[in-house]
């Protein structure tokens, strides 16, 4: 009898055990996971400028109506269908003027791209003092 009178107050000196447990490791898995889904939003967004600026660099290669103007137009009507604004300042299209590149000269379209977190600022900005990712895509390629 005093074993089984034992093993009652054991369990009953256990019984919190499991929901502290529970609360001390959700927080962590959730900033796991919101941080996982960020980083996937983050090379999305990275995506979405390299296949913008890409696009941007052929058309400037390819045609040689093209100026300054008609590619950052292209670029930035690439990221609004991907839901990106593109702030045509942060584009830079060498040579300057692209009308003055001949063929076989390089055209190199940059883009530059402040991107905010959302859910994970507060730790980025305490890990590196800003709240945004700088990020910035270049592709070049010969005039044809």
């Amino acid at each position: 009898m005093v074993r089984h009178r034992c093993r009652r107050a054991s369990l009953k000196e256990d019984s919190g055990q499991a929901l502290v447990e529970f609360a001390l490791v959700v927080p962590i898995f959730l900033l796991l996971l919101l941080g996982i889904v960020e980083f996937a939003r983050a090379w999305n967004i990275y995506e979405v400028l390299t296949d913008a600026g890409r696009e941007g660099a052929r058309n400037a290669v390819v045609d040689n109506e093209m100026n300054e103007a008609d590619v950052m137009g292209i670029i930035v009507a690439a990221g609004e269908r991907a839901g990106i604004a593109i702030d045509p300042g942060n584009i830079r299209i060498l040579p300057e003027p692209l009308s003055g590149a001949t063929r076989g000269d390089v055209v190199t379209v940059r883009i530059e791209y402040r991107h905010e977190l959302r859910w994970v600022s507060v730790l980025w900005n305490f890990a590196t003092g800003e709240p945004t990712i700088n990020m910035v895509s270049e592709f070049s390629m010969r005039k044809e």
